[in-house]
């Protein structure tokens, strides 16, 4: 039986993971995932991602609106800032961009240069930790968790 709060229901419990579209993990990359994410203490679960040549190409990369709306939107508002993106075990990071842009969080200014630096590639699955800076602010880390899962027969 679940522990309700003193309202009388259940507390909501916040996911740990949101999956971008269509993205599909390993039992062995769901783990590692997660236990990424329990290191994180953002509460903003980690977003993962299967890296799309869209993500690759483009000077941008862009997380789902629901994801924005839901845990971004209310840290930055309408407004951009700069942020500081590490990859994987990386102590000094790349500053990019954080940008609102119709609803949807977008990583600008040096994502091409941080995607080629780290030999992050289309079919990566990437799992974006948001982290809380002493200041306040946001940082990011992304880790790659491997390759796309091949479907079964």
């Amino acid at each position: 039986m679940e522990a309700q709060g003193s309202t009388g229901f259940a507390p909501v419990v916040e996911p740990k993971l949101w999956y971008g579209d269509r993205t599909r993990l390993t039992p062995k990359q769901e783990e590692a995932a997660l236990g990424l994410s329990s290191t994180c203490g953002s509460g903003i679960p980690a977003y993962i991602c299967t890296m799309k040549k869209s993500n690759i190409v483009k000077r941008q990369m862009a997380f789902s609106r629901q994801f924005s709306k839901r845990y971004i939107f209310a840290r930055l508002g309408t407004y951009g800032c700069e942020t500081k993106v590490f990859a994987g075990r990386d102590l000094f990071g790349s500053k990019l961009n954080f940008s609102m842009v119709h609803g949807e969080l977008r990583l600008l200014g040096g994502w091409p240069l941080f995607v080629k630096n780290h030999r992050i590639e289309a079919g990566h699955v990437c799992a974006f930790m948001f982290e809380e800076e002493e200041e306040g602010d946001l940082s990011l880390r992304v880790h790659v968790l491997g390759t796309v899962p091949l479907p079964i027969i």
